[in-house]
């Protein structure tokens, strides 16, 4: 080598450890500093002005796009390199060795950063997924706008859970008697602002939606606690609507549940402004459309007031302490043309009543009114026959007019 390279050389390697001095900076108690002369840990690196950073001043670690083919050892536990891509079930971002598990660990411990397109036009598309679910093929999500999702990454509600199977919810206690509870708490207006409820605004559903053939239904049916008019300090009345849908259609009715439970304690099941205890709407002439069925069964083996109880043949009430047979009866209505009836004779004439017995007890009347001077009786003069007897109680003759007649036979 020549004199003047050798000289150069020199020049350099002085140059550089000059410069390592001046950048670099190990304390007495071997903490080094870069940047800073005075380093408050084992290794301090400051910049230049931390109030306006350049884009260089940073740390850059060894940076991968996949991790290497032979696992670290012991000697590297914790060891910490930058994934640049993602590769199998690992993201893109910081990850360290851990030897203990002998598995490469990505930073934020089991949170990672995600993004995905959301269905719900309210919900951002901004997440953290949990990794270890995400990578059993699970998603467990929590969007920047606050709504979770279990099983999806794209949750329709606020908190979806969307698992293949048993998706029950269970809520466990072990305070009793404070058991669980599922709470609804609605106001009006807003959170910093709240109001009282109106007539009619909902308070909570318990819903049902089903596969309608291309996507998911409407409510099907659910459980709606409401507001029973126009809330005030002290008064907050509430009632609660059972709804369903019928055949042939695909959801249910605004407004027309099938059963409903008003502030005052009454019952409708097809009224929605019942007033009694238990009002039942009308039936109709169409098949299983009574408002009230009762199922043959054997009456109690003692008798206990207030029962009403059906053993296929009869109907029974129990207004104290003894079981009494209720009234059966049967009617018809059939047009009647009574002949000419003399002075104190008699004229009789029959209807069909179909189900009366010759035991039975009748009654009839005549629609409208009939002619003055006579009177009428009837009785069940055969089975599924009643005699109505007419009687003129006048010195002359009357001749009735053809009227209606209606026929009632009780046992």
């Amino acid at each position: 080598m020549t004199p003047n390279y050798l000289l150069l050389m020199k020049k350099i390697y002085t140059f550089i450890a000059v410069s390592l001095v001046l950048s670099i900076t190990v304390s007495k108690a071997q903490e080094v500093g870069i940047g800073t002369t005075d380093p408050k840990s084992t290794l301090d690196i400051q910049i230049a002005n931390p109030s306006s950073p350049s884009n260089t001043d940073g740390l850059l670690i060894p940076r991968i796009s996949n991790f290497p083919t032979t696992n670290p050892g012991n000697q590297q536990d914790g060891m910490i390199v930058f994934l640049t891509s993602a590769t199998g079930t690992y993201k893109k971002g910081f990850h360290y060795w851990d030897n203990t598990p002998k598995k490469w660990i990505a930073y934020n411990e089991e949170w990672n950063d995600g993004n995905v397109a959301q269905v719900h036009s309210g919900f951002t598309p901004n997440l953290i997924y949990a990794r270890q679910a995400d990578a059993t093929g699970t998603d467990v999500v929590v969007l920047d706008s606050g709504h979770i999702g279990m099983g999806t990454s794209a949750p329709e509600e606020s908190l979806e859970l969307k698992l293949v199977g048993d998706n029950d919810i269970q809520i466990t206690s072990a305070s009793a008697p404070d058991a669980p509870q599922l709470t609804f708490y609605t106001m009006n207006d807003t959170f910093e602002s709240p109001d009282f409820m109106n007539d009619d605004d909902p308070i909570g559903y318990i819903t049902g939606k089903v596969w309608a053939g291309s996507g998911k239904s409407g409510d099907v049916a659910n459980i709606q606690l409401k507001a029973d008019g126009n809330h005030s300090s002290g008064n907050l009345p509430t009632k609660i609507e059972f709804a369903v849908t019928e055949p042939g259609d695909s959801g249910i009715t605004e407004h027309e549940p099938e059963m409903v439970i008003r502030s005052t304690g009454n019952v409708g099941i097809g009224i929605t402004n019942p007033t009694a205890v238990l009002n039942l709407k009308a039936g109709t002439s169409s098949a299983n459309s009574a408002p009230l069925k009762l199922t043959a069964g054997t009456n109690l083996s003692t008798a206990e007031q207030g029962a009403i109880e059906f053993d296929g043949t009869n109907l029974y009430f129990t207004p104290n302490t003894t079981r009494k047979v209720f009234l059966n009866g049967v009617s018809n209505s059939q047009s009647l043309n009574f002949p000419n009836i003399g002075s104190r004779g008699t004229s009789e004439l029959t209807m069909s009543v179909t189900g009366a017995i010759t035991t039975s007890s009748c009654s009839c009347a005549p629609a409208p009114g009939i002619e003055n001077n006579l009177q009428w009786s009837c009785y069940v003069s055969s089975a599924g026959v009643v005699t109505i007897r007419l009687t003129n109680v006048s010195s002359g003759s009357v001749n009735p007019s053809d009227r209606n007649w209606k026929v009632t036979v009780i046992d």
